[in-house]
């Protein structure tokens, strides 16, 4: 009996020390039509099971639109024995969990120590041969063969294969799994809501900035600024090089604030309730500020006076933005490069100012941004500058009719009798930005 303790001591430490160590296999099912679905990987569920199990278990994951994967999901119900299944779904070796956060959230920890420690291979067909990892192995010298029979008092080792692990039955948190011919119609009808849903946020981007643009806070002072240019005599030349500075300073501070903005939403992506917090405060101020623009809409209607307005650049900060026009514009200086650079200053001190009043617009913007970007930096930083270039607009517009003979005078007459209109504008940019948060989180 000890000589066979030895021989078999001697087989397991010479030739399968490291078959042991071959990371389990895992295989998530999931589609972003289903709530269960997004719940899980709003949770951070399969980074959090990577990180867990590195080394240990590898995850691999499958969106159930996608027609290659949907007949592979089929299969695996078929190596299970499964006439029926819900999603999302997790297959560790011999264990099938469905339902988030009921089975998969509460049993993958058992389910993967159980894979490992049975070596259970996941039967999902297509799946690469795990690989072990290298760990030295220790060689025993191998015990001289018995030359005498066994003793017949001695029993025999008795050698059972394993059972495999019952399957879970499904969960009441899953949702039901697409057909394959459901499941490619439900891919083309959401490309063709991605595509439909990209160009109504498009659309709604640039008319928030042209409606930022012409928002009474940012356009009482462009007016006062083209007057400035006027009172202290300056020439076109003066006036194309102020400008061109001016507007490009505008631009790149807005489009700084708003990549601040969308990084910060974009960093606290990771924490959900955060999250959650950021969208429905947003919704929240969309629907205050949206209120606060129609009584200024009705006010104004009722009265055609802008001192009961409650939505208007406080007079403090108009006063300080006017000191710091006269502080750097008020000598014409001898040199271009002096006045370009001048300007360039005002622009980005007034811009950090006015967006006291001008963020009201663009932070829901930008949370509609990230909404639609998701984690594609490219796509949010074209909409940021589409709707900057938008907001720009009717400040460019000014400095062109300016140059061609425009007086101050003209301007500040168009703002009091477009008053109403611009606020009337805001009321619809507040509802659209408001319906489409819903929309996302809905």
């Amino acid at each position: 009996m000890f000589k066979f303790l030895l021989l078999t001591a001697a087989l397991f430490w010479g030739t399968g020390a490291s078959a042991w160590a071959a990371p389990v296999q895992a295989v998530l099912f999931t589609s972003p039509y289903c709530p269960h679905c997004r719940h899980l990987k709003e949770d951070g569920f399969p980074q959090q099971f990577r990180e867990k199990y590195k080394g240990k278990a590898e995850l691999f994951e499958y969106d159930l639109t996608e027609q290659a994967n949907n007949v592979l999901f089929f299969q695996t119900l078929q190596a299970y024995g499964l006439d029926s299944a819900g999603i999302p779904m997790l297959v560790i070796g011999e264990t099938v969990l469905q339902g988030y956060p009921t089975q998969i959230g509460s049993q993958a920890d058992e389910a993967v120590q159980k894979a490992h420690s049975n070596r259970e291979k996941t039967r999902v067909p297509g799946l690469p041969e795990p690989k072990a990892e290298t760990a030295p192995v220790k060689k025993a010298q191998p015990a001289a063969p018995a030359t005498t029979e066994p003793d017949p008092a001695e029993p025999a080792p008795v050698q059972t294969a394993p059972q495999p692990a019952p399957v879970q039955a499904p969960a009441a948190l899953a949702e039901p799994a697409p057909t394959p011919a459901a499941a490619a119609q439900e891919n083309s009808q959401l490309q063709a809501h991605e595509a439909l849903f990209s160009q109504i946020t498009l659309w709604a981007i640039i008319g928030a900035g042209l409606a930022d643009g012409i928002n009474p806070c940012a356009f009482a002072v462009i007016v006062f600024f083209v007057s400035f240019l006027a009172a202290y005599k300056y020439t076109k030349k003066e006036i194309i090089v102020v400008g061109t500075a001016y507007c490009t300073s505008v631009f790149l501070a807005y489009l700084l604030m708003g990549l601040g903005a969308f990084h910060f939403l974009y960093a606290m992506k990771g924490f959900r309730y955060v999250t959650l917090a950021v969208q429905w405060g947003t919704i929240v101020l969309c629907v205050l500020f949206l209120a606060l623009s129609l009584y200024d809409f009705i006010i104004y209607q009722r009265t055609k006076k802008s001192e009961k307005m409650l939505l208007q650049l406080p007079k403090s900060y108009k006063e300080y933005i006017h000191k710091v026009m006269r502080f750097f514009l008020k000598d014409k200086h001898s040199s271009m490069w002096r006045l370009l650079l001048a300007a360039f200053a005002v622009g980005f001190v007034v811009s950090a100012v006015e967006a006291v009043c001008t963020g009201q617009v663009y932070l829901p913007t930008c949370v509609v941004i990230l909404k639609e970007a998701g984690s594609q930096s490219w796509k949010a930083a074209e909409y940021l500058i589409v709707y900057n270039l938008m907001f720009v607009l009717p400040l460019v517009l000014v400095f062109v009719l300016t140059l061609c003979g425009k007086e101050s005078a003209t301007f500040n007459n168009w703002l009091k009798k477009h008053l109403g209109l611009s606020k009337f504008l805001l009321c619809c940019v507040f509802l659209g930005l408001l319906l489409l948060m819903l929309a996302n989180m809905f």
